[in-house]
């Protein structure tokens, strides 16, 4: 092969190649992601008003008029659609899961709290979708998302290391109020105090003692919690007698069934005492007399008054029987 052949060769191929080069444009990645994305030539409509004789800067600025409020309006829909779409879900498929807790529940209030819940959940799925929107729209806008991320990103963090105790007491009242440990009107013994619940909230639960204080307690320090208004109660009293041997201390086991017996059988508490009493025996003794205790089964809001009352005729029993270990008052 002489040296012309080969220079005709070389001319054909670049014939070629610049032919297909015409025909053919480039399919690179960034062409495709800026066409698409509304890059170089703000994507196809810039591309067709080029193509119609529009110069290059009236061609963006029709595009940038027409083409971002559409997709603007588009998002905005979307995310719409998405928040509200995803909250009746949300609704639906919790408001689901907790019927057999709701139907098991003892506390008229459970539907309430789990409508709250719910709520307050799907509440939360809105915000966080119109939040990503927001920023989706942003970007559209040509608005740079990095500096705003990366502030938003350190102001969190800040936020999350100075408040862990804040985010503590709010995530526990989520979860008092979603379990139903307790409610507004329940006596409660949180730690080393005990009252009555004025006040939930998602920090902070408002107790009122007995002797009328009012205590604050963050629902982040609950750690240990006893509720004494669930189901049913036990009255309890234990009462000190005089017993000498085995004879007088059965006697005095049934002067102190029987006054339990009187106490529970009257009108205002018939009601509430769901079972007979026990007189559960000796529980102590020493050489001044012995300690007997009796229990009575209620509800819990009669518990207090009953166990007053089951002392105060006990009491009286064992003193009119002479079984009390003071003795009868003497005589003047």
């Amino acid at each position: 092969m002489d040296l012309v052949e080969v220079i005709t060769m070389a001319a054909s191929q670049d014939r070629i190649t610049g032919m297909a080069a015409l025909l053919l444009p480039p399919l690179s990645l960034s062409a495709v992601f800026a066409t698409a994305t509304g890059g170089h030539g703000n994507g196809w409509l810039y591309e067709v008003l080029v193509k119609v004789g529009v110069p290059d800067d009236s061609a963006t600025t029709i595009s940038n008029i027409l083409v971002r409020p559409l997709e603007i309006i588009l998002i905005a829909l979307i995310t719409w659609m998405v928040a509200r779409l995803g909250a009746r879900v949300i609704r639906r498929l919790l408001t689901t899961a907790a019927k057999p807790a709701t139907a098991r529940s003892d506390s008229p209030r459970a539907e309430l709290r789990v409508h709250s819940v719910v709520s307050l959940i799907a509440n939360v799925w809105r915000v966080v979708v119109f939040f990503v929107g927001a920023f989706i729209i942003l970007g559209i806008l040509g608005v740079d998302l990095t500096p705003l991320l990366a502030s938003a990103t350190v102001i969190g963090a800040t936020i999350g290391f100075g408040a862990q105790q804040l985010v503590r007491d709010y995530l526990s009242g989520f979860l008092l109020t979603f379990e139903d440990q307790f409610a507004v009107g329940d006596v409660i013994a949180v730690n080393d105090t005990s009252g009555t619940v004025e006040q939930l909230s998602l920090r902070v639960t408002r107790l009122r003692a007995a002797d009328g204080t009012v205590f604050y307690v963050p629902n982040g320090d609950i750690r240990k919690l006893g509720n004494l208004s669930r189901g049913w109660a036990k009255a309890v009293v234990d009462l000190p007698a005089r017993a000498a041997d085995a004879d007088e201390l059965d006697r005095v086991k049934d002067v102190i069934g029987q006054s339990a017996r009187d106490v529970a059988q009257r009108p205002v508490f018939a009601a509430a005492c769901t079972e007979p009493p026990q007189v559960l025996g000796l529980i102590a003794a020493d050489a001044g007399g012995c300690t007997v205790r009796v229990t009575l089964r209620t509800i819990p809001t009669q518990r207090d008054i009953l166990q007053r009352a089951l002392l105060e005729a006990a009491v009286e029993r064992l003193v009119h029987e002479d079984l009390w270990p003071v003795g009868p008052p003497a005589a003047v």
